[in-house]
């Protein structure tokens, strides 16, 4: 008898899932993290960017190598220092999945306004390495193009067949 291991992966503080539920001109979807007790919501793929940023920001892991400032009063000084506490585990986050594409962007470390990291397929593999957000887009939009080409009928096709059924 051969049982399926599942092997839990342990999903570091930079590391967000990114649950992509929907995919026409731009992309829909939900993003988990460990340093967030519950899911961001995302419409397309600049709130994508604003709302993980918002979150590292708000957190100050993985800290800015630069401080941004503003012309407007500063609220509180943000970023913590040190690695902050765990709000979501790892199996919390590892079963969620996006109804078209999951994948995990991983951030080592945000310099000259840029994110550098690793974007993973969901077992773990790496999907391409990035130096920064248009850098990562783009590999985002082609592995989703990629699976296009893969399936004729992405998942959110099937569903509106069978929800027209």
């Amino acid at each position: 008898m051969d049982e399926e291991k599942t092997v839990m992966r342990n999903f570091p503080m930079n590391a967000v899932r990114l649950c992509i539920d929907h995919y026409e001109d731009d992309i829909q979807g939900r993003l988990y993290n460990k340093m967030s007790p519950k899911e961001l919501s995302f419409q397309n793929c600049s709130e994508m960017l604003l709302k993980t940023d918002a979150l590292f920001d708000h957190h100050g892991y993985p800290q800015t190598f630069q401080e941004k400032r503003s012309f407007y009063k500063e609220k509180e000084k943000q970023g913590k220092h040190g690695v902050p506490k765990e709000a979501a585990n790892n199996a919390t986050i590892e079963e969620q999945r996006g109804r078209y594409c999951t994948l995990d962007m991983i951030i080592l470390s945000r310099r000259c306004a840029g994110w550098q990291g690793i974007l993973l397929y969901t077992d773990g593999t790496e999907a391409a390495r990035f130096q920064s957000e248009m850098e990562l887009l783009e590999h985002i939009w082609k592995i989703l193009a990629d699976t296009d080409r893969i399936s004729d009928r992405p998942i959110d096709q099937e569903n509106k067949m069978e929800e027209k059924q």
